[in-house]
């Protein structure tokens, strides 16, 4: 029974030995392996490009804003509440998103209305869209810039009071 046992320690000890001396192989990059390495990433470049574009043509998108900023007293916020965006759904615009126009008072504005002068341009692998549009008797301008490449979206609200910008993704309304 010991010599069992012993034959057995000796044979797992040479095995694990063994494996250790073993030089581990190493997968062979070709040239082929390379090529398609990189025209997949080009591929999948290709993907979300179109398929950021594909939400700016639809007109059907949200914008979820991380950030929001006065452009004058520079203060800037990070924001983590779901339930602020921007939604464009055709002719129709639904904004609910934080303003500061005076320093260190944020609020809420709430708004349904329609987009005038709706312009979408791609240049360079950004998009750039402005409208304006109506918040009760004063006329706002909106301009977003989307990038293909990063998918990162800057929009910009101009109005009478003062200027926010807001940084964010977009994803489909």
């Amino acid at each position: 029974m010991r010599y069992i046992l012993l034959s057995a320690m000796v044979l797992l000890s040479i095995a694990t030995y063994a494996q250790e001396v073993a030089p581990a192989k190493q997968p062979t990059a070709t040239k082929s392996n390379k090529v398609s390495a990189s025209s997949r990433r080009e591929a999948r470049k290709a993907a979300f490009a179109a398929n950021i574009s594909r939400l700016i043509e639809s007109r059907n998108y949200l914008f979820r804003p991380i950030t929001m900023q006065n452009i004058v007293s520079g203060n800037t916020h990070n924001i983590f509440a779901y339930y602020l965006y921007v939604g464009v759904d055709g002719d129709k615009l639904t904004m609910h998103l934080p303003v500061e126009f005076t320093s260190f008072v944020i609020n809420t504005v709430n708004l349904d209305t329609y987009i005038e002068e709706y312009k979408a341009t791609l240049t360079e692998g950004n998009w750039r869209i402005t409208f304006s549009f109506m918040n009760g008797t004063e006329r706002w301008f909106a301009e977003y810039f989307i990038s293909t490449i990063t998918g990162q979206a800057r929009l910009a609200i101009v109005t009478p009071r003062g200027v926010m910008r807001y940084l964010g993704t977009i994803e489909k309304g």
